[in-house]
């Protein structure tokens, strides 16, 4: 154990969701043994492969027989195989004295659920492991009856950096605590006996309620916190007449969902960028890739543990005395393939990491009389006493106060009270308290029910499937229903928290099994992604969204009873899908092929709008933010960004979907000072301040879009492009124009007769080419500095002008490129993909009028949209279909004038008289340039009467040729059917 002992990593694929198989995604992902390969399927990068301990086969390969996925093939991993492998050594590790850990990683919605707590009969790794362990006990303490094994149960959120105890009765965060012996610790986390995996779902359930509650009043999502199980396995075991403590620490982690990084491979600054989404998802990489280097024998590596309330708690199963397990989950979906990727880089780091574990065990008499001991000298310190800083810090922290140290004393005192007094009250006595607390919740979720098998109700919807059905509201027959805030006079009968919920927001009455709703005015309520007012019936399978992140669905027993006795069925519906109803997105049937990221984006953000524009109007902020679509570099695809506009200024700011849920996670920490009352929000510094842009930053004017399939026949190009920006409005005109060149730079031309038929007769050829942007024309005068920006093909660095102020600036720009040799990879990228040039400039701030005091409520409602989120669609095509059309009416002309000099051969041999055509005359001007076609005539005529004598010719009649068929572009490639050979 001196070396430590690696991370074992297992990473395990899940079969296609629903919305996957909507979307016709494509399977990226394949397995042998315990390597993982992954294929980018849409981008053509080389197949990439991760090899770990375990690379579970989840896709396919199995059968569902009485509820429990069974393997039809060896290659396929069912839960059982899941937990040989990875919960037995669990299991048996914490029952010899090892503090263990399990990680959960992967991106919402990979399945990191069903591996760690599974569903029905297939049951996960920690259901496994406590039922074992429950087993085991009972087994044991038969054989010992002098024994006593005792589990304790604590479950902790961490969320925007604050600890949350999930079984406390209030909404407080925790402080993280340090001492020399123990290490990090949550101080006053509560840590409930259990008696068995019954009470442990029960107290998992609880929790997991008080987390449902809580993230709709923090404006959470799950994917945005970390949640923490902790049990604690004690064994007091009498052995040669002492009594001894064994202890071991399970930590069951289920990590916050992993962010899509950029589909443009972004790296540095926005890599950075994105990092800062979550800071402690953030700071445990950083944690991880400093473990690996000193695992790798790297000499004095500091480890970041302090950076994040995560690495902190976590400091343990990473660095020290634990053995620790990972599972990443993966999505086999080609549309997921970035943040899959991201998985298995992560876990690949992980693997690397070495802990060192040692089993936990003393006389229980040593351990109390060495509390009781600590807590006397804490004692002293306090009164007044030589304090020893040691005790509560590490050797590489720095210097902290006075202030810090005596908290920590303090906190360090009440930790060892409570465990002294643990540790003293009998086990029994312990465990009939925690069962009398929990009775009275069993009886009430009893009761809840039995009323949702009669009684109509609504119940919540959330993006984790584990959070949903937690939160019920219940529509006795005849009775009135107010809805709305806390704090109304008289109260509402339905207490809501969350973004604009009125004070009196709408009113859900039940008469003879119907529910009839009354909308308050000014009231957000949308039902099936409608907004509504007034009065209207609810309908069983109704979602129901009311303000800005409650969204329900509403079941009625009798009703959807009696649906189904006329042979009625209702469709499930997910928080996914009444999101994208309310965003006018439709299935991912009606979707075009490259569009399902985009749809997937949209339907992601269009909530967090909703959010941020509620948070900015509450704190009266004069910004709005709005999805808009862009084509994005390199590629004939759009992809989702997000405008913000400011009312103070009149400027717009474009945020990439990385930048804006950064900046979203601020607006959440913000926000929560407002409600809560704290006014620090008020005085951050404009440069801190999320709802705050520079106004020195340089913005997108516009795009153009231009193919350069013309290159791969060597034809140049000359247009004049519609400057668009994101809302599809014209911003101006660019001149842009490229040449193909010779290698000393000169532009080939006509004269040179050069063409090429078929683009990949280029390949393993050097070509070259000159691009000019000369001018732009009708630039708005509110921009200035204005300068174009690009990058070509493999670039990762843009390629810029000279920055101009007119609005008619003059660029004058040239930048000569090439590819020697030319690649298939380039042959694509100008047949398949498009350069995008993008004219930037910084906005002249137009100040809002003297005088207008509107809120930001009221600007907003100025130019209400019944739509949540208005998306604005910019179309990439438009403008490449002028630039096509160019190409392939030059190619056309050149095949055209081919076919007239044919005809002018078959001429030349009605004139003398011959009934036949030389193949090899045919192909000199077919393949051959336009001289060459002159020459070929000229020689069919000197020819002819040798031919006649000679016999040599195959025989071509006269008639060959008699229409001049259309020619036909498909895939790039021109067909004509213009010359037939008999």
């Amino acid at each position: 154990m001196a070396e430590g002992e690696s991370v074992k990593v297992a990473v395990r694929v899940r079969p296609f969701n629903s919305r996957e198989k909507q979307m016709n995604a494509k399977l990226c992902i394949r397995m042998e043994g315990a390597t993982t390969y992954i294929n980018d399927l849409e981008g053509g990068d080389e197949e990439k492969f991760f090899t770990f301990d375990y690379s579970y086969w989840s896709y396919d390969g199995f059968d569902d027989i009485d509820g429990y996925l069974t393997p039809s093939n060896d290659h396929y991993a069912d839960q059982k195989k899941v937990f040989d492998d990875v919960g037995v050594g669990i299991r048996d590790n914490s029952w010899n004295g090892f503090n263990c850990s399990l990680f959960a990683y992967g991106q919402t919605g990979s399945g990191k659920s069903y591996s760690i707590i599974g569903y029905g009969k297939n049951k996960g790794v920690v259901p496994l492991y406590c039922e074992d362990l429950f087993v085991k006990m009972a087994e044991l303490q038969q054989e010992n009856p002098d024994n006593q094994y005792q589990v304790q149960f604590a479950m902790l959120e961490i969320y925007n950096e604050s600890v949350f105890d999930l079984l406390a009765g209030n909404r407080k965060a925790l402080k993280i605590r340090q001492s020399k012996q123990r290490g990090f610790f949550v101080q006053g986390l509560k840590k409930t006996p259990v008696g068995s995996y019954k009470e442990i779902e029960d107290r998992m359930a609880e929790g997991t309620a008080n987390r449902t509650v809580a993230a709709t009043k923090m404006n959470a999502t799950s994917s945005r916190a970390h949640t923490v199980v902790e049990l604690t396995l004690t064994q007091k075991i009498k052995t040669g007449g002492a009594n001894m403590t064994k202890t071991s620490v399970v930590n069951l982690v289920d990590l916050a969902g992993s962010e899509r990084a950029a589909s443009t491979g972004a790296t540095g600054a926005t890599l950075k960028q994105g990092a800062a989404i979550n800071k402690s998802l953030s700071a445990l990489g950083n944690v991880i890739a400093a473990l690996a280097s000193a695992s790798e024998g790297k000499k004095k590596v500091i480890v970041p543990f302090r950076d994040s309330s995560l690495t902190m708690i976590l400091k343990n199963a990473l660095g020290g005395n634990s053995k620790t397990v990972m599972i990443a989950a993966l999505s086999p979906a080609s549309v997921n393939y970035e943040e899959t990727l991201s998985t298995l880089r992560f876990a690949d780091r992980a693997k690397q990491i070495k802990t060192k574990a040692t089993v936990n065990e003393s006389p229980t008499d040593k351990l109390i009389r060495e509390l009781k001991e600590e807590n006397d000298k804490l004692k002293k310190m306090l009164e007044g006493g030589v304090i020893d800083k040691s005790m509560v810090k590490d050797d590489d922290e720095d210097d902290i106060s006075d202030e810090e140290v005596q908290a920590r004393l303090q906190a360090l005192m009440e930790e060892n009270n409570a465990e002294k007094a643990s540790m003293e009250q009998e086990w029994k006595e312990k465990l009939e308290e925690a069962q009398k607390a929990i009775e009275a919740l069993k009886a009430e979720q009893s009761r809840k029910q039995e009323m949702m098998k009669t009684t109509p109700h609504i119940m919540n919807l959330n993006d984790d499937e584990q959070l949903c059905g937690m939160i019920v509201f219940f529509f006795e027959d005849g009775s009135e229903n107010k809805v709305g805030t806390k704090g109304a006079e008289p109260p509402n009968d339905i207490e809501l928290s969350g973004l604009e919920i009125e004070t009196s927001h709408c009113t859900i009455s039940h008469s003879d099994g119907k529910l009839l709703m009354v909308v308050a005015e000014e009231a957000k309520v949308y039902v099936n992604g409608e907004y509504v007012s007034g009065k209207l019936e609810l309908m069983h399978g109704d979602r129901l969204l009311l303000g800005t992140n409650n969204m329900f669905t509403v079941v009625n027993p009798g009703e959807k009873e009696t649906a189904e006795k006329a042979g009625i069925t209702y469709h499930k519906f997910t928080y996914h899908d009444a999101m994208a109803e309310i965003q006018n997105l439709g299935s991912g049937d009606d979707a075009q092929k490259g569009e399902e990221l985009l749809q997937q984006d949209i339907a992601e953000l269009g909530p967090m709008i909703g959010e941020v524009n509620a948070m900015s109007c509450a704190m009266d902020k004069k910004v709005k933010f709005d999805i808009v679509v862009m084509p994005e570099e390199g590629k004939r695809r759009r992809t989702a960004m997000v405008s913000m506009f400011s009312y103070l200024t009149s400027c717009s700011y474009l945020l990439s979907r990385e930048e804006f849920i950064s900046r979203k996670y601020k607006m959440e920490e913000m926000y929560q000072q407002f409600v809560e009352g704290d006014e620090t929000w008020k005085s951050v510094p404009s440069s801190e301040d999320p709802f705050v842009e520079d106004e020195n930053k340089e913005t997108t004017i516009g795009t153009v879009s231009i193919s350069l399939k013309s290159l791969g026949y060597l034809f140049e190009q000359e247009q004049t492009l519609t400057i668009t920006n994101y809302q599809g409005a014209q911003k101006g005109e660019l001149r842009v124009e490229y040449y193909p060149t010779k290698e000393d730079g000169s532009i080939i031309t006509e004269e040179d007769d050069i063409f090429v038929d078929d683009p990949d007769t280029l390949v393993g050829q050097p070509l070259r080419f000159s691009l000019k942007i000369p001018y732009a024309r009708g630039v708005p005068k509110r921009f200035e500095n204005v300068y174009c920006r690009y990058r070509y093909f493999l670039d990762t660095e843009y390629t810029t002008t000279g920055q101009v102020t007119g609005q008619n600036p003059e660029f004058n720009f040239t930048q000569n490129h090439s590819c020697v040799p030319v690649t298939d990879q380039f042959i694509d990228y100008l047949e398949k993909q498009s350069l995008v040039i993008e004219v930037m400039g910084t906005q002249i701030p137009v100040p809002v009028k003297p005088g207008d005091q509107r809120t930001t409520k009221q600007l907003m409602a100025s130019n209400f949209s019944v739509n949540q989120t208005p998306v604005a669609l910019m179309d990439p095509e438009k403008q490449m279909i002028m630039s096509e059309l160019e190409s392939t009416k030059r190619r056309a002309k050149k095949q055209q004038n081919k076919l007239i000099k044919v005809q002018e051969l078959i001429d030349a041999a009605k004139n003398e008289q011959s009934e036949t055509i030389s193949v090899a005359d045919l192909q000199r001007i077919l393949e051959s340039n336009a001289d060459s076609m002159g020459i070929a005539v000229a020689v069919f005529k000197m020819n002819v009467n040798k031919a006649k004598k000679e016999g040599h010719l195959f025989k071509t009649t006269a008639q060959a040729i008699t229409t001049n068929e259309e020619v036909k572009e498909h895939a790039g490639q021109t067909k004509s059917k213009a010359c037939t050979i008999l």
